[in-house]
């Protein structure tokens, strides 16, 4: 019976709903596993080795900016596709540190408490912690505590995003590796570290790993030439150089006083950008490496689905029509019935 039933259906939806689900398995499993086959494998070589995943720009929506009708249908999607690369990339990668580099939310800064205490759990689900043994490092930015534009950092926010993100001003994973949390939005350093401004005190970083642009591009410079202004460079952009491996020796940095900087790419397809991944970085005794892990561009899918609905909208829009009342639609000929005029 389910065969003679198939037979029997047209011939728009006999070649519709097979190129609808493969369409869907395409877009939902198997571009992602595609994906996962060409990232880049970082190796240890040595018994200190620390592997990180650098999370840029998640930025989770809120429920009062947009006020779409199909806005829990984006929240729904975009919470789905970060959940998903987030697993994908943390099974590649099994790493010693998480860092999420600032807007965490997108509507933080403005939340109420029990919004942000909804965006909260929103995130942790989204974004959970591998294992006991893994090190979640958060930084918060100016889409979570205020300080966009000419919009003032709130104090008020800044306590909540510590309280609940446990928000630590350094950790030291291990004896030559300390991670700092430098941040220049509300341009402070560290508790420990005297005096507690950006401006009155130097830091000497070998590296840093910087977000908020939603680019990926990095710069390697001498110091003395920080004064005069840097040009970062595109990284990992090109179709040829997509899964490419940087290493750098942290000695030699260090001896000619080179400052390395890596901005990292916005994992959220939200933020308007093509081109989304994580960072993915490996200190390996004296060498450091590093690449993107890019992920599925999520724009092109969706617009594939946009130009699925219209073939489905012009049919339904016929079988509606055929269900109507004649003298109700407007797509049929009505039958007419032309008698002869009467005589005067």
């Amino acid at each position: 019976m389910m065969k003679r039933s198939i037979c029997r259906l047209p011939l728009f939806w006999k070649i519709y709903l097979p190129t609808l689900a493969g369409l869907i398995l395409y877009n939902e499993y198997l571009i992602h596993i595609y994906h996962s086959f060409q990232w880049a494998e970082l190796k240890c070589e040595t018994d200190s080795c620390m592997k990180i995943l650098l999370v840029a720009d998640p930025q989770i929506l809120g429920n009062t900016f947009d006020k779409k009708l199909y806005w829990p249908l984006a929240n729904f999607d975009s919470d789905r596709h970060l959940k998903r690369t987030y697993k994908s990339v943390v099974q590649h990668t099994s790493p010693d540190v998480i860092c999420f580099l600032g807007d965490l939310m997108d509507e933080g800064s403005v939340a109420n408490d029990d919004q942000f205490a909804a965006y909260f759990t929103r995130f942790v689900n989204i974004f959970p912690q591998p294992t006991a043994n893994t090190i979640m490092f958060y930084i918060p930015g100016d889409n979570d505590i205020g300080g966009e534009g000419l919009e003032t950092i709130k104090s008020d926010r800044v306590l909540r995003f510590k309280q609940y993100f446990n928000e630590q001003d350094e950790i030291t994973v291990e004896p030559m590796l300390r991670f700092l949390n430098i941040n220049r939005i509300s341009m402070t350093l560290p508790m420990s570290s005297t005096p507690s401004t950006v401006e009155e005190q130097p830091y000497t970083p070998n590296v840093i790993f910087s977000a908020h642009e939603h680019k990926s591009r990095y710069v390697k410079t001498h110091r003395n030439q920080l004064a005069q202004g840097i040009a970062f460079e595109p990284l990992n952009t090109e179709r040829a150089n997509r899964h490419e491996i940087l290493e750098f020796n942290l000695n030699y940095l260090k001896d000619t006083r080179e400052l390395l900087e890596f901005i990292v790419p916005t994992c959220s397809y939200r933020m308007g950008e093509m081109k989304i991944g994580y960072g993915y970085a490996m200190f390996d005794g004296d060498k450091l490496r590093y690449t993107v892990l890019w992920t599925s561009q999520r724009f092109y899918q969706l617009a594939v689905y946009s130009m699925m609905l219209i073939p489905l909208k012009l049919v339904c829009g016929q079988i509606w029509c055929g269900l109507l009342k004649r003298y109700w639609c407007c797509c049929r000929k009505r039958n007419r019935n032309y008698l002869p005029l009467p005589l005067a």
